[in-house]
């Protein structure tokens, strides 16, 4: 500017590209708190070389990388600027401008601001057309892809957009790997992990930015009703990065939250019209198989195919509320459209269910394709939340409609029994049940359990806390194959006293657990005991 040229520049020419975002004048420095980031700071220094503690204040000031550039008056109270100020401005890349005294504070001010005040008028009107343009594409019915290309022109940047469960789910980077859960940016061909960056971004419901050697990332987080509906990531190399990319994330940020809320209430809807549909499919609500299977052809998924029927559930229901099954959701919704498959869910409090076709040709290749599945879903939501836990329960296949409600019940029961086939269990087969399937089916035919255990093991029942478990000693021997070694270490003791406890219980019950016919007895009513009180 012309009222800058008998200034002179002595320090930070590094920093002579540094984005002057305010104009401060201090006469007296004191607490450098109060200053903004990107402000260009005008003084007389007055005070400064008079005193150990404004020094020491100025020397901090010119470390703290903070400010745009400091401007100082030497003449009034300055004689010249000191070289520890231009040491310490070359070292942190800080522009350190002297000013004659015969400029006028108001002038320099004056030009200076007016620059700023055009610039932003400029950005402004920068900002709103790119709103606009972006506008008129959902407007005209175009999708998030064409929205995402039109913002990589527009800022000519590489564009990825996150979902809340940090996946990608759209891009403008030409071959890139959008697998689930990849919470990475390919920079000079390396992968930076960018979650830390999600994070921080929703933390302070605004952009921030990033760099990473010859690059910069913006990350801008999509919220609308106080949720985050995912995040704009957009990356440019460093020397064309401008204050108006900044602001063109911002404004796209609103218009793809529009289109969140608009899939979202779409997905709602449909939600509504799957649950309902496998209520009846369940419950058998229909009159006509042939009008039920229209229907689900109507809908998109074929009945005549084997169906099976999984059970997703919280493992803790402390903190866990509605906007986790709907995480679950849609986490269980991408992973089977990435797969091609066909599939109905219905969401519960802490739950969801899906219906799905379960390939292979014989039943074990069929289990194994369910257990396939069931393993790649709990990878990828442990890997998104590794705090919050979860338990998968699947039902058998089944070919005839009237069957499904079965294989329901039967995802059911084996989540809810997990815990009786292991403590650290987490997917379950309903064949996995074994004999407790055996038990079930007796207790539905009208057989009581508790009469099953209590003829033959009620002498090992207690109200004795501090008495002996009998009954875990001997589910312990039996899950281990009666192997005295194995159950003892299970146990915690020594194998001389599983022999004792195991004497105890022949004593207390009348059996010898050496004959077989005893062995199964005492087998049925520890797992008719377990599934009654456990």
């Amino acid at each position: 500017m012309p009222v800058m040229k008998k200034t002179r520049l002595v320090a930070g020419h590094k920093g002579i590209e540094n984005n002057i975002k305010w104009v401060t004048i201090v006469e007296v420095l004191g607490d450098i708190d109060r200053l903004q980031a990107g402000e260009f700071l005008i003084t007389t220094g007055f005070g400064i070389s008079d005193s150990e503690e404004q020094l020491e204040v100025f020397h901090k000031l010119l470390q703290s990388k903070l400010l745009s550039g400091i401007a100082i008056y030497t003449g009034f109270y300055m004689k010249k600027i000191p070289i520890s100020f231009v040491e310490l401005a070359n070292e942190n890349d800080l522009p350190l401008i002297e000013i004659p005294t015969d400029i006028n504070f108001s002038e320099i001010t004056k030009a200076m601001l007016e620059q700023i005040v055009n610039n932003q008028m400029h950005l402004l009107g920068q900002a709103e057309n790119i709103h606009r343009e972006l506008t008129n594409l959902i407007l005209n019915d175009q999708s998030l892809t064409e929205v995402t290309e039109q913002l990589a022109q527009l800022t000519n940047s590489d564009i990825v957009i996150y979902n809340e469960l940090h996946q990608t789910i759209y891009t403008n980077q030409k071959n890139s790997d959008q697998k689930l859960s990849q919470m990475t940016l390919s920079l000079d061909g390396q992968k930076i992990n960018v979650s830390n960056y999600l994070v921080e971004s929703l933390k302070r419901e605004s952009r921030v930015n990033f760099t990473f050697e010859n690059h910069i990332s913006t990350v801008c987080p999509i919220i609308a009703k106080q949720s985050c509906y995912g995040w704009i990531v957009m990356t440019k190399p460093k020397e064309h990065w401008r204050e108006l990319d900044g602001i063109s994330i911002e404004q796209a940020a609103p218009i793809y939250a529009m289109e969140f809320l608009k899939k979202q209430a779409i997905e709602e809807a449909q939600l509504r019209i799957h649950s309902n549909f496998l209520d009846d499919i369940f419950n058998q609500n229909y009159l006509n198989e042939k009008v039920i299977i229209d229907q689900g052809l109507k809908l998109g998924y074929d009945l005549s195919l084997n169906q099976s029927v999984f059970h997703l559930i919280f493992k803790q229901v402390d903190g866990v509320d509605g906007k986790w099954s709907d995480k679950l959701y849609h986490l269980t919704d991408q992973i089977l459209r990435q797969k091609m498959k066909q599939h109905m869910i219905q969401t519960k409090l802490n739950s969801i269910i899906f219906l799905t076709n379960v390939d292979g040709k014989t039943k074990e290749d069929k289990y194994q394709h369910c257990l396939n599945l069931a393993e790649e879903l709990l990878r990828n939501w442990t890997y998104c939340f590794p705090n919050i836990e979860l338990i998968i329960g699947i039902g058998r296949g089944y070919d005839k409609l009237d069957e499904l409600g079965k294989s329901a019940q039967e995802a059911q029961y084996a989540v809810k029994l997990s815990g009786l086939i292991g403590k650290d269990v987490k997917i379950v087969h309903y064949d996995d049940l074994g004999i407790y399937d055996l038990l079930l089916q007796m207790e539905r035919s009208g057989i009581s359990l508790t009469s099953i255990y209590e003829q033959h093991i009620s002498g090992l029942l207690s109200d004795n806390d501090k008495e002996i478990n009998l009954i875990e000693t001997l589910d312990s021997y039996f899950k281990n194959n009666q192997s005295i070694q194995n159950a003892a270490k299970e146990l915690y003791i020594h194998r001389h006293t599983l022999r004792y406890r195991l004497n105890q219980i022949e004593i207390r019950t009348g059996m010898d657990i050496k004959s077989t016919e005893d062995l199964l007895k005492l087998q049925l009513s520890v797992m008719a005991y377990k599934l009654v009180n456990i």
